[in-house]
């Protein structure tokens, strides 16, 4: 009879802390930061056979529990809206009533208007299937910035590359927030924009941080099982590059005023779930 073994882990874990103070605004907020970047290790008990999973900020450097990101440097954090984590946009005319008419490509400014970096991981024992690490997350605990935020994260590994957008309301109490109509139609994102500048609008394709994540039983050592869905799945010593985007969706609801001047958090934390099959 066959049995599912469930793998204990490491957890790799980024945490970007900013401070973010106003720079100004209309409808949409401005921002600028007064950076500063801590890496804290989050880690689970190893055993004989069990899964490893290690990052880096560079795939020629030690894998390790932590890893070092670049402080993000630009002229401030601006609200954008993304179908694809390769295309941003940001409005520049609205109506007297907030509504968003004409919209500019500013993919070649991804560097200022968001928070922008690749990091990498890599699964040293055996095969497993990555997913988010709950516990170990953090993107503060602000509602209005909670609700306006999208994190995009974009795999690459040998199965080819897997792209996300994520919204955040699950990563706190975002009850109470204030929202304003800022689109014509409301739960879209911009997909491109036609003659003239006008947007064309799609879903919006954020998705459920708690799919994502593995399951984590509260005793020690922790044995964390697999989610409702694997972020990737990495072979024996494969590295997979992790690309990661955190910014304000400009046609969300509750990126309006009320969102300026506020606290955000980065803290990434992946769990690596190894399913073995024993006799």
């Amino acid at each position: 009879m066959k049995k599912k073994g469930l793998l204990r882990i490491w957890l790799a874990t980024v945490w970007c802390v900013c401070l973010l103070a106003v720079l100004g605004g209309v409808t949409y907020a401005w921002f600028t930061f007064d950076p500063f970047t801590r890496v804290e290790p989050m880690s689970g008990s190893i055993g004989p056979g069990e899964a490893t999973l290690l990052i880096a900020a560079n795939p020629r450097d030690e894998f390790g529990k932590q890893c070092l990101l670049p402080q993000y440097n630009g002229p401030g954090l601006k609200p954008v809206s993304t179908i694809d984590l390769s295309h941003f946009y940001r409005a520049y005319s609205q109506s007297r009533q907030g509504i968003s008419l004409a919209f500019q490509d500013v993919s070649h400014l991804v560097e200022e208007d968001t928070i922008h970096g690749t990091l990498y991981l890599q699964s040293l024992s055996e095969a497993c299937d990555v997913y988010f690490y709950l516990q170990g997350m953090d993107f503060g605990n602000d509602p209005q910035m909670l609700a306006a935020l999208r994190l995009g994260l974009r795999f690459t590994t040998e199965g080819g590359v897997r792209s996300y957008i994520f919204e955040l309301n699950e990563a706190g109490n975002t009850e109470g927030v204030v929202a304003m109509q800022t689109t014509a139609q409301n739960g879209v994102v911009v997909a491109g924009i036609r003659e003239g500048d006008v947007p064309v609008y799609e879903k919006d394709p954020a998705r459920s941080i708690n799919a994502y994540a593995a399951i984590v039983n509260g005793e020690q050592p922790m044995k964390p099982d697999k989610g409702e869905q694997a972020l990737c799945t990495l072979a024996f010593k494969e590295i997979a590059k992790v690309e990661y985007w955190l910014y304000l969706e400009g046609c969300d609801e509750n990126c309006v005023n009320e969102v300026q001047n506020r606290d955000v958090m980065l803290q990434l934390a992946f769990a690596g779930v190894t399913n073995k099959q024993e006799e």
